[in-house]
Protein backbone atom coordinates (compact mmCIF):
# COMPACT_ATOMS: atom_id res chain seq x y z
CA UNK A 1 0.00 0.00 0.00
CA UNK A 2 1.12 3.65 -0.57
CA UNK A 3 -1.46 5.15 1.76
CA UNK A 4 -4.05 3.57 4.47
CA UNK A 5 -6.68 5.14 5.87
CA UNK A 6 -8.63 3.16 8.66
CA UNK A 7 -11.76 4.00 10.18
CA UNK A 8 -12.34 4.52 14.06
CA UNK A 9 -15.16 3.48 16.31
CA UNK A 10 -18.31 5.26 15.90
CA UNK A 11 -19.00 6.27 19.80
CA UNK A 12 -22.12 7.47 21.55
CA UNK A 13 -22.27 10.87 22.41
CA UNK A 14 -20.64 10.13 25.93
CA UNK A 15 -17.89 8.10 24.33
CA UNK A 16 -18.95 4.74 24.46
CA UNK A 17 -19.00 2.11 22.53
CA UNK A 18 -22.35 1.33 20.94
CA UNK A 19 -23.48 -1.87 21.79
CA UNK A 20 -27.30 -3.25 21.81
CA UNK A 21 -26.93 -4.83 25.47
CA UNK A 22 -26.17 -1.01 26.66
CA UNK A 23 -29.27 0.46 24.34
CA UNK A 24 -26.97 3.10 22.92
CA UNK A 25 -27.33 2.08 18.96
CA UNK A 26 -28.47 4.68 16.26
CA UNK A 27 -30.27 3.21 13.22
CA UNK A 28 -28.83 5.08 10.04
CA UNK A 29 -31.82 3.73 8.17
CA UNK A 30 -33.65 5.76 10.46
CA UNK A 31 -31.06 9.01 10.56
CA UNK A 32 -31.45 8.62 6.84
CA UNK A 33 -35.16 8.79 6.81
CA UNK A 34 -35.24 11.66 9.43
CA UNK A 35 -32.71 13.68 8.02
CA UNK A 36 -31.31 12.86 4.79
CA UNK A 37 -28.13 11.02 3.69
CA UNK A 38 -26.33 13.86 2.64
CA UNK A 39 -26.47 15.65 6.22
CA UNK A 40 -25.68 12.22 7.94
CA UNK A 41 -22.35 12.05 5.32
CA UNK A 42 -21.83 15.30 5.90
CA UNK A 43 -21.83 15.04 9.95
CA UNK A 44 -19.51 12.60 10.28
CA UNK A 45 -17.11 14.22 8.59
CA UNK A 46 -17.14 17.26 10.33
CA UNK A 47 -16.95 16.45 13.62
CA UNK A 48 -13.84 14.58 13.59
CA UNK A 49 -11.52 13.05 10.87
CA UNK A 50 -12.47 9.53 10.15
CA UNK A 51 -9.01 7.64 11.70
CA UNK A 52 -9.70 8.96 15.11
CA UNK A 53 -13.52 7.76 17.54
CA UNK A 54 -16.05 9.30 16.19
CA UNK A 55 -18.90 10.38 18.67
CA UNK A 56 -22.10 10.49 17.53
CA UNK A 57 -24.64 13.13 18.77
CA UNK A 58 -27.89 13.51 16.98
CA UNK A 59 -27.93 17.24 18.48
CA UNK A 60 -24.49 17.87 16.68
CA UNK A 61 -26.21 17.00 13.32
CA UNK A 62 -29.36 19.05 13.64
CA UNK A 63 -26.44 22.02 14.33
CA UNK A 64 -24.80 20.79 11.17
CA UNK A 65 -27.86 21.19 8.91
CA UNK A 66 -29.28 24.22 11.16
CA UNK A 67 -25.59 25.67 10.05
CA UNK A 68 -25.22 24.80 7.05
CA UNK A 69 -27.93 22.83 4.62
CA UNK A 70 -30.23 25.21 5.70
CA UNK A 71 -27.84 28.48 5.39
CA UNK A 72 -27.21 27.41 2.02
CA UNK A 73 -30.56 26.24 0.69
CA UNK A 74 -31.44 30.30 2.12
CA UNK A 75 -28.98 31.60 0.10
CA UNK A 76 -30.07 29.23 -3.32
CA UNK A 77 -33.74 30.85 -2.38
CA UNK A 78 -33.18 34.23 -1.59
CA UNK A 79 -31.24 34.47 -4.97
CA UNK A 80 -33.95 32.43 -7.34
CA UNK A 81 -36.98 34.75 -5.88
CA UNK A 82 -35.16 37.84 -6.96
CA UNK A 83 -34.02 36.54 -10.01
CA UNK A 84 -37.25 34.80 -11.02
CA UNK A 85 -38.49 38.26 -9.88
CA UNK A 86 -36.74 40.76 -12.08
CA UNK A 87 -36.95 37.73 -14.80
CA UNK A 88 -32.84 38.14 -14.60
CA UNK A 89 -30.72 34.92 -16.02
CA UNK A 90 -26.83 35.98 -14.83
CA UNK A 91 -25.86 34.06 -17.53
CA UNK A 92 -26.11 36.17 -19.68
CA UNK A 93 -24.32 38.99 -18.32
CA UNK A 94 -20.95 40.47 -18.82
CA UNK A 95 -19.49 41.47 -15.69
CA UNK A 96 -15.83 41.71 -16.04
CA UNK A 97 -14.26 41.11 -12.56
CA UNK A 98 -12.13 44.63 -12.63
CA UNK A 99 -15.09 46.24 -12.70
CA UNK A 100 -17.42 44.60 -10.16
CA UNK A 101 -17.66 46.16 -6.79
CA UNK A 102 -14.86 45.34 -4.12
CA UNK A 103 -17.25 43.23 -1.91
CA UNK A 104 -18.10 41.00 -5.06
CA UNK A 105 -13.69 40.51 -5.61
CA UNK A 106 -13.78 40.05 -1.71
CA UNK A 107 -15.90 37.03 -1.96
CA UNK A 108 -14.01 35.38 -5.24
CA UNK A 109 -11.38 35.85 -3.32
CA UNK A 110 -12.64 34.25 -0.09
CA UNK A 111 -14.01 31.42 -2.58
CA UNK A 112 -10.83 30.42 -4.32
CA UNK A 113 -8.79 30.83 -0.85
CA UNK A 114 -11.21 28.39 0.11
CA UNK A 115 -11.40 25.97 -2.72
CA UNK A 116 -7.71 25.60 -2.28
CA UNK A 117 -7.08 25.04 1.00
CA UNK A 118 -10.25 22.23 0.80
CA UNK A 119 -8.38 20.81 -2.79
CA UNK A 120 -5.37 20.93 -0.16
CA UNK A 121 -7.25 18.65 2.34
CA UNK A 122 -9.05 16.12 -0.30
CA UNK A 123 -5.41 15.37 -1.43
CA UNK A 124 -4.31 14.02 2.27
CA UNK A 125 -7.58 12.74 3.02
CA UNK A 126 -8.40 14.97 5.41
CA UNK A 127 -12.07 15.48 5.30
CA UNK A 128 -12.84 17.27 8.17
CA UNK A 129 -10.64 19.88 8.02
CA UNK A 130 -11.93 20.33 3.82
CA UNK A 131 -15.92 20.20 5.12
CA UNK A 132 -15.19 22.72 7.92
CA UNK A 133 -14.20 25.31 5.28
CA UNK A 134 -17.13 24.72 3.39
CA UNK A 135 -19.15 25.30 5.86
CA UNK A 136 -17.31 28.43 7.65
CA UNK A 137 -16.97 30.00 4.16
CA UNK A 138 -21.22 29.24 3.50
CA UNK A 139 -22.25 30.35 6.82
CA UNK A 140 -20.10 33.32 7.57
CA UNK A 141 -18.94 34.44 4.16
CA UNK A 142 -21.19 33.80 1.59
CA UNK A 143 -24.47 33.99 3.91
CA UNK A 144 -23.79 36.32 7.13
CA UNK A 145 -21.48 38.81 5.59
CA UNK A 146 -21.96 38.65 1.59
CA UNK A 147 -25.85 38.66 1.26
CA UNK A 148 -26.93 39.97 4.56
CA UNK A 149 -24.46 43.20 3.46
CA UNK A 150 -25.48 42.69 -0.38
CA UNK A 151 -29.70 42.75 0.26
CA UNK A 152 -30.07 46.07 -1.43
CA UNK A 153 -28.13 45.93 -4.88
CA UNK A 154 -30.43 43.16 -5.13
CA UNK A 155 -33.88 45.41 -4.81
CA UNK A 156 -32.65 47.45 -7.13
CA UNK A 157 -35.58 48.46 -9.53
CA UNK A 158 -32.87 49.13 -12.31
CA UNK A 159 -31.17 46.65 -14.32
CA UNK A 160 -27.63 48.57 -13.57
CA UNK A 161 -23.90 47.39 -13.71
CA UNK A 162 -23.64 46.75 -10.29
CA UNK A 163 -26.55 45.09 -9.86
CA UNK A 164 -25.67 42.77 -12.63
CA UNK A 165 -22.70 42.52 -10.56
CA UNK A 166 -24.10 41.07 -7.51
CA UNK A 167 -26.31 38.97 -9.49
CA UNK A 168 -23.09 37.04 -11.63
CA UNK A 169 -21.29 36.63 -8.38
CA UNK A 170 -23.85 35.05 -6.23
CA UNK A 171 -24.87 32.67 -9.32
CA UNK A 172 -20.68 31.98 -9.73
CA UNK A 173 -20.15 30.92 -5.99
CA UNK A 174 -23.42 28.85 -5.93
CA UNK A 175 -22.96 26.67 -9.02
CA UNK A 176 -19.20 26.70 -7.83
CA UNK A 177 -19.88 25.76 -4.16
CA UNK A 178 -22.31 23.12 -5.56
CA UNK A 179 -19.17 21.45 -7.70
CA UNK A 180 -17.20 21.50 -5.03
CA UNK A 181 -19.46 20.02 -2.18
CA UNK A 182 -20.48 17.09 -5.14
CA UNK A 183 -18.60 14.19 -2.85
CA UNK A 184 -19.57 15.12 0.11
CA UNK A 185 -23.08 15.69 -0.20
CA UNK A 186 -24.45 14.54 -3.76
CA UNK A 187 -27.94 15.17 -3.47
CA UNK A 188 -28.07 18.58 -3.02
CA UNK A 189 -25.05 19.59 -4.97
CA UNK A 190 -27.20 17.70 -7.59
CA UNK A 191 -30.38 19.61 -6.99
CA UNK A 192 -28.34 23.17 -6.78
CA UNK A 193 -26.51 22.34 -9.60
CA UNK A 194 -29.28 21.39 -11.94
CA UNK A 195 -31.65 23.75 -10.91
CA UNK A 196 -28.58 26.30 -11.88
CA UNK A 197 -27.19 25.60 -14.99
CA UNK A 198 -30.04 23.00 -16.57
CA UNK A 199 -26.94 20.71 -16.90
CA UNK A 200 -27.49 16.76 -16.76
CA UNK A 201 -25.14 16.01 -13.49
CA UNK A 202 -23.01 17.86 -11.52
CA UNK A 203 -21.51 14.82 -11.24
CA UNK A 204 -20.74 15.11 -14.97
CA UNK A 205 -18.66 18.29 -14.34
CA UNK A 206 -15.06 19.10 -13.37
CA UNK A 207 -14.13 19.63 -9.63
CA UNK A 208 -13.33 23.60 -9.85
CA UNK A 209 -9.61 24.25 -9.71
CA UNK A 210 -8.45 27.55 -7.42
CA UNK A 211 -7.73 30.36 -9.82
CA UNK A 212 -4.88 32.12 -7.81
CA UNK A 213 -5.12 35.22 -9.75
CA UNK A 214 -8.58 36.16 -8.30
CA UNK A 215 -6.78 35.89 -4.49
CA UNK A 216 -6.31 39.01 -2.85
CA UNK A 217 -5.14 38.48 0.63
CA UNK A 218 -4.88 42.44 1.30
CA UNK A 219 -8.53 43.03 0.62
CA UNK A 220 -9.30 39.91 2.61
CA UNK A 221 -7.63 41.44 5.71
CA UNK A 222 -9.32 44.61 4.31
CA UNK A 223 -12.71 43.09 4.50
Amino acid sequence: YKRVLVNDLILDKDGLKMSKSKGNTVDPFAMFDKYGADALRWYLLYVSPAWTPTKFDEEGLKEVISKFFLTLKNVYGFFVMYANADNIDPRTFDSPIGDRDEIDRWLLSKYNSMLKDVTHNMEIFDMTKAVRKIQEFVNEDLSNWYIRRNRKRFWDSELTDDKKAVYVTTYEILTGVAKIIAPFAPYMAEELYRNLTDAESVHLADYPRCDDALIDNDLEYKM
